[in-house]
């Protein structure tokens, strides 16, 4: 189980955030997501199903439904990703990520993607490798800027957000 601490700009409350992805066979696992308010007390979480398809064409694809917690609502959700190496040794990369989520009930959908450079720099330190990201999601019309340690995230959108692995 992942574990970590969150806090933004935005909402400025602290969350204790866990995950856990359950692989069923090689192609299907159920993941779920859970998070508690440490100021508040509420608690609220996703719970989704999907199948992982693996085309020569893009990286991966995913196909599967997602349970809402807090909205009580079921959805609909496919997403694929393309990871074009720029350097021989695959340690700098252009990603490319879509989605689409569609809930039933409300016959809405909602359109999801990014570009993102990243680098990857093992040994950072002794025990941590890093990853930076430079990115923009053309749904919302904003840049990212991202640096992800073994312990730490720190991203920056509009506001930021603050990840600790526990």
């Amino acid at each position: 189980m992942e574990t970590s601490l969150r806090y933004n700009s935005e909402e400025k409350q602290l969350y204790l955030h866990a995950k856990e992805c359950f692989l069923i066979d090689s192609s299907f696992y159920l993941k779920a997501h859970g998070r508690l308010n440490t100021h508040t007390g509420l608690t609220g979480g996703t719970i989704q199903f999907r199948r992982r398809f693996t085309p020569k064409v893009i990286t991966s694809l995913d196909v599967g439904g997602k349970y809402d917690i807090d909205g009580k609502e079921f959805s609909y959700d496919i997403q694929a990703k393309k990871t074009l190496p720029i350097t021989e040794t695959g340690l700098l990369s252009l990603d490319i990520r879509a989605g689409y989520n569609f809930n039933p009930g409300l016959k809405f959908g909602k359109p999801r993607g990014v570009v993102e450079l990243n680098y990857k720099i093992f040994n950072f330190t002794e025990e941590q490798d890093v990853r930076l990201r430079v990115g923009y999601n053309p749904f919302q019309r904003v840049t990212l800027l991202a640096n992800k340690g073994e312990q730490l995230e720190f991203q920056c959108r509009l506001q930021w957000e603050l990840e600790c692995d526990v």
